[in-house]
């Protein structure tokens, strides 16, 4: 019967990613290039294209958890209850747990676990989120529907990544580069954008329960034995003058310690998440 159960799973899997692949393309697309025609202001139509986006990714997982393939759940933590070794989480909604974010005053980061990710982030944060992409999808069919939601790619020039924050936009960044492998390695992009532009960084942590379970590429979509679930939960923000010794290291040398100390961060939480979370779930 686990078997079954596994093999139907995986049919959905294929069923989900169908409708995702399949709606982009022939609902999307479309539905993209009309919008472009209909609202000139470039500002305006890069929110409402996002919330579009927002919106289908919702629909993703929301058909995802009908049909088992995976569940999402999100928790705020008290930090001060998780250092004392306590379980201090609490399930909120998505939008709890983002709510409080200032505007182009914030760059997030999160691992990058497996290919949903940012489907999962996505589909909770606000539309001034300006998800920062590879460069390679700007150059494909891609590179139209990237231009018109006003994402920048991880070698835009900085003057481009600022006028995105100065526009209102906060960024989202998975300073890993690619998904997580191992032990937490970070690219120092992130930490050197928030230093030279004064703004707060948001730690994001996601855990799978299954750790392989979609990890590894589009097709190693086969089901493990459980229904996977995502957790996602934020810390504190927190500034480089926070955690760095002095202000007058250049911003080269505070970005390398800065990007020192989230990477540290995230070797110490999220093990201490993952456990959390393990236990809630028995």
């Amino acid at each position: 019967m686990s078997r079954m159960a596994c093999l139907l799973r995986s049919a959905a899997t294929l069923i989900a990613f169908g409708v995702f692949s399949f709606g982009a393309v022939f609902f999307g697309v479309p539905v993209f290039f009309l919008l472009t025609l209909v609202i000139r202001n470039r500002r305006r139509r890069c929110l409402v294209l996002r919330l579009l986006v927002k919106t289908g990714f919702r629909f993703i997982i929301f058909i995802s958890g009908l049909m088992n393939v995976f569940r999402v759940r999100f928790a705020i933590c008290d930090e001060d209850q998780d250092a004392a070794g306590n379980d201090g989480f609490r399930f909120v909604s998505g939008r709890d747990l983002f709510s409080d974010i200032p505007e182009n005053r914030s760059v997030i980061i999160a691992n990058h676990p497996t290919l949903v990710d940012y489907v999962i982030l996505t589909s909770v944060m606000n539309t001034n989120v300006n998800s920062m992409v590879k460069k390679s999808l700007t150059e494909g069919f891609m590179r139209h529907v990237i231009s018109h939601l006003g994402y920048v790619n991880n070698q835009s020039p900085f003057e481009d990544v600022a006028e995105a924050a100065k526009s209102g936009d906060n960024l989202l960044i998975f300073p890993e580069g690619s998904r997580t492998r191992g032990d937490i390695s970070f690219r120092r992009g992130a930490a050197n954008l928030a230093v030279r532009l004064d703004m707060d960084i948001v730690p994001v942590f996601i855990y799978c329960s299954e750790p392989d379970y979609l990890s590894r590429g589009f097709f190693n979509i086969s089901a493990p034995s459980r229904v996977p679930c995502f957790y996602v939960t934020r810390g504190k923000n927190i500034r480089a003058s926070d955690v760095t010794a002095e202000d007058s290291l250049p911003p080269a040398v505070t970005a390398r310690h800065f990007n020192r100390y989230l990477e540290e961060l995230y070797r110490r939480r999220l093990p201490r998440f993952a456990e959390r979370m393990n236990r809630r779930s028995v």
